[in-house]
């Protein structure tokens, strides 16, 4: 009662702040905010399936659907094999090279025959939106987490089968925290894990030395480093963070940076907690690190890797895709500081940070891990893609993860024999085919780093609340909110009440609906 209590009273008085300059007539109608043009736009756009499908020029269902007649017969007589789709969020064309190698592999030995279509990330859940609503879904789709038990709890994923499988392959070769994640209704889970990685914030360690600064790992450093970093004049920021509206790594940022500080977005029992100090002071912390010391205008996670690439900031925020570039191991993006006497001068001149802490009364160490997984869909032919995952899971895993593998740590560790042998093998992988490992680049301590508790992460809502998650990620709800209070739309003040009313509107019935008056107090 004492929490509601004062939550309400907090509630109150943002919203007095909010009101108020909308009856002075200060600042534009809330009514109309720019997310409605965001969104008026996205509706507008066709969806299109990026890069080359593998086998299939578009989703087909499986139940019922095509067969494959076996090369090796008469196609009037001979045997048939029944079809098995699988959507995978990578669309790269090393990716298209491995899924083609490894689907040609599968249907060669198997009484299945696979066809794959790689799907772009940002397009994945629309796409399996539109599939479930015309029964047209594949059998297996790659995902990231914050999807899996949003469509589980929609009837999109088969949780018996993704459990049958998961015992099949040994639950204790997966790790524990990547099965929490997903876990549903009963003991069931939701997805079977796959790989993941860690959100990094990467420092130019020789400048932080130069200006005997401490490691970016909290509020207090990271807006010390910002101040003392940033030259207007020389076009050196203090950092560069992707802050566009229409990018899951926009919300990825505000979220790390909202839990180190204590802000969580909804509780275990389904109650909108945004609205809160601790989330007021996040809030507050990123406009005025980003708006102060950033590039003027809306960034990306490519602009921020020019910018430190280029010597024209002292830290940004990404992920470890970005680890082979640092290296000088990509010949298209190379590095451009003036410092950089050498490719990989980057890579032994940066430091990392992996866990941060905030500021507030509920500040506490908060790591962002993005974790993928396999779904089953309601639609797919169990035995077939029973048969396809012990195959992946075994003979196809570790060329899988040899694709960037600086961003696929195994949540499967090991197998049935050897409990860490995948996690091992995967040390061992060369960051390019043929080129050094990272710990050959970067030394044992920061590939522990990166791949010890992935999937120990702090994610908002996660399980108990996923199915609000799934929503939260789908309509970009954080990634609008946060881009609208740079653009100075809204303040840090409005910006909490912003954020609370949106998310309580993704809630059909909430039952925990506040009677709120704006006050003077």
């Amino acid at each position: 009662m004492r929490f509601a209590l004062v939550h309400s009273i907090v509630l109150k008085r943002l919203l007095w702040l909010w009101l108020v300059p909308l009856l002075v007539g200060c600042v534009p109608a809330v009514t109309d905010p720019p997310r409605h043009a965001n969104q008026a736009a996205a509706a507008e756009q066709p969806a299109i399936l990026s890069g080359e499908p593998v086998d299939l020029p578009a989703p087909t269902p499986t139940p019922g659907g095509p067969q494959i007649a076996d090369a090796n017969s008469d196609n009037q007589t001979g045997s048939v094999h029944p079809v098995i789709t699988i959507w995978i969020n990578e669309t790269s064309t090393a990716h298209a090279q491995i899924v083609n190698q490894l689907v040609d592999s599968f249907n060669a030995s198997h009484d299945w025959h696979v066809e794959a279509l790689l799907v772009t990330p940002k397009l994945l859940p629309q796409l399996v939106r539109t599939a479930a609503i015309s029964d047209t879904l594949p059998d297996l789709i790659m995902h990231p987490v914050e999807y899996s038990l949003g469509w589980a709890y929609g009837g999109i994923l088969d949780v018996a089968a993704a459990t049958e499988v998961i015992s099949q392959l040994g639950r204790e070769t997966f790790e524990p925290g990547a099965l929490e994640l997903v876990q549903f209704e009963s003991g069931l889970q939701a997805a079977v894990p796959q790989d993941g990685w860690q959100q990094l914030l990467i420092y130019r360690s020789d400048w932080f030395a130069a200006r005997d600064l401490a490691p970016p790992d909290n509020y207090a450093a990271i807006m010390a480093a910002a101040q003392a970093i940033i030259e207007p004049d020389t076009i050196i920021s203090g950092l560069v963070v992707p802050t566009e509206s229409d990018l899951i790594s926009t919300h990825q940022v505000f979220e790390q940076i909202a839990l180190a500080n204590g802000c969580e977005l909804v509780s275990s029992e389904g109650e909108v907690t945004f609205f809160t100090p601790a989330c007021l002071e996040a809030l507050e912390f990123y406009r005025e690190i980003i708006n102060e010391h950033s590039p003027i205008g809306v960034q990306t996670d490519t602009s921020a890797l020019n910018a430190y690439l280029s010597g024209r900031t002292g830290f940004i925020v990404g992920s470890p895709r970005i680890l082979p570039q640092l290296a000088g191991l990509d010949p298209v993006v190379q590095a451009g500081c003036p410092e950089c006497s050498t490719p990989d001068y980057l890579a032994q001149n940066s430091g990392f940070v992996t866990v941060i802490t905030g500021s507030g009364n509920l500040a506490t160490r908060a790591r962002f891990s993005e974790l993928t997984y396999w779904g089953i869909t309601r639609q797919a032919d169990r035995a077939g893609v029973e048969q396809f995952l012990e195959y992946w899971y075994n003979e196809a895993y570790l060329e899988w993860l040899a694709v960037n593998p600086e961003r696929k740590v195994p949540m499967r560790r090991g197998n049935s024999v050897d409990n860490g042998h995948f996690y091992r093998a995967w040390r061992q992988l060369p960051v390019v085919p043929g080129g050094p490992t990272l710990e050959t680049i970067y030394g044992t301590a920061l590939v522990d780093q990166i791949s010890q508790d992935v999937a120990q992460s702090n994610r908002w809502g996660l399980p108990e609340q996923g199915e609000l998650i799934a929503t939260v990620y789908e309509n970009l709800t954080f990634s609008i909110l946060v881009q609208e209070m740079l653009s100075g739309y809204f303040n840090s003040s409005q910006s909490v009440v912003e954020g609370y009313l949106r998310v309580v509107g993704l809630i059909p019935d909430y039952p925990f609906a506040m009677q709120v008056t704006a006050s003077e107090e």
